[in-house]
């Protein structure tokens, strides 16, 4: 076994981490988090440096000042203190020294600090509401400018976390849920911290605005956050591309590298974050309009496709049907599907696909629903009948028939025979 006497860098690792905690040595970094449909500065997520060097240790405190000294990122610094088991200490260092420099900011009352804590972190440290409420006090900053962000990891009580976030939340602290979407942020964690935000991990973001799955997994934790009282952060946002793909989803805030990177108080400037995101306010207010007027062009696309295979079909016996679908569907590039439901629900046609357009290979898993299927679960087919609409169109989803992204359309006719009513339904690819 190597002692530290025998290995000189883990010697000399143990000497730097020691004189960093004893010397004032970790310095804050403040990334900005804003919102751009208010076009202004929310709040600061404090991120902890290490800073190594003659000067830089010589001068005490460094609240406020900037670094001279070389810099240790926060994943190295941490390594260097689990080896020497003072974590809990430089958690503790990391967590002062944010709010210490945070109250040094010009109005700093009229920011948000995002605060980094472990959950395992909050397990050992028995004082840390304490702590946390006897600096903020000391500093005349009120506990509702500071938001407990918690990051994920194993802990070992649920009961004891729970009570202790509690105290926190009753004492006026907001509650952060981070990195949700990965690692070790299963949703039962929500019930547990009963978050007040929730900050969506940069893997969500990443290619949002290409990737159909990123796009309805982000949906889906914004309209969870909207249920339990949350507000959403999307982080890692580092194109423009991404932030208005977020905020289209319904990210009410943003964080990342596109509309700032981490700096140090002394030189801590928003300005070019809040120019950055009222010209992204202005983007996507354009987007915006533009995106509803596609969708009014494609809906009236959709309408001249309806209204021409209904004018077919209401001249058509029932036993037709299937004949008829199947010469036009050809006519039509974006029509993948069309079948025909009775007024309960069942499928009385063949699904009709259209031979022009790819289909996926996944087996059993994705293919036509034959005649006779129960359709009357489906919100194409409760919705239209429920709430007696003329026509219904569906968000987008895959397609169970052919696994290709698609709307569905559908509406009431008659049959020239009978007059019996039917309902029509026409798969449209997506854009």
């Amino acid at each position: 076994m190597t002692t530290t006497a025998q290995n000189p860098q883990a010697a000399s690792q143990s000497t730097t981490i020691r004189k960093i905690l004893d010397n004032d040595g970790v310095v804050t970094f403040f990334q900005p988090i804003l919102s751009a449909r208010q076009r202004s500065l929310v709040g600061v997520e404090a991120l902890s440096r290490g800073v190594i060097g003659v000067e830089a240790l010589s001068r005490g405190n460094i609240y406020g000042r900037a670094a001279t000294g070389d810099l240790i990122p926060p994943m190295q610094l941490f390594a260097m203190a689990a080896q020497e088991g003072l974590t809990h200490d430089l958690e503790r260092a990391c967590r002062n020294t944010a709010i210490r420099t945070f109250a040094s900011l010009p109005r700093p009352t009229d920011l948000i600090l995002f605060l980094n804590v472990t959950a395992s972190a909050l397990e050992r440290d028995k004082d840390s509401v304490a702590d946390l409420l006897n600096e903020t006090s000391k500093l005349n900053l009120s506990p509702r400018n500071v938001a407990i962000e918690i990051l994920e990891s194993a802990f070992d009580d649920a009961n004891h976390l729970r009570s202790l976030l509690e105290t926190f939340r009753s004492e006026g602290f907001l509650l952060v849920l981070d990195d949700v979407g990965v690692g070790y942020s299963n949703l039962d964690r929500i019930p547990l911290i009963k978050p007040d935000v929730l900050k969506l991990d940069r893997n969500l973001v990443m290619d949002i605005e290409h990737d159909y799955h990123r796009q309805e997994t982000f949906k889906a934790l914004v309209q969870l956050s909207r249920r339990i009282g949350a507000l959403v952060v999307a982080e890692g946002v580092e194109t423009q591309p991404q932030a208005i793909a977020a905020l289209e989803l319904g990210a009410d805030l943003l964080q990342g590298f596109f509309l700032g990177r981490p700096e140090q108080s002394l030189t801590l400037d928003c300005t070019e974050a809040t120019r950055r995101v009222g010209e992204l306010g202005r983007r996507y207010k354009a987007f915006m309009i533009e995106r509803i007027n596609q969708r009014k062009l494609q809906h009236r696309r959709f309408n001249i496709i309806l209204n021409e295979i209904l004018c077919e079909l209401t001249r058509s016996n029932y036993e037709d049907f299937d004949l008829v679908l199947g010469y036009i569907i050809t006519s039509y590039s974006n029509v993948e599907c069309i079948y025909v439901l009775d007024e309960s629900g069942a499928q009385v046609s063949n699904t009709v696909c259209n031979p022009r357009l790819p289909h996926r290979a996944k087996g059993v898993m994705f293919r036509p629903a034959p005649p006779g299927a129960d359709h009357s679960l489906k919100e194409y087919y409760y919705v239209l009948l429920d709430v007696e609409l003329q026509k219904y169109t569906t968000d987008p989803y895959v397609s169970l028939a052919t696994g290709n992204l698609c709307r569905t359309i559908s509406t009431f006719f008659r049959d020239s025979r009978n007059n019996k009513m039917y309902i029509l339904c026409i798969d449209v690819l997506c854009d």
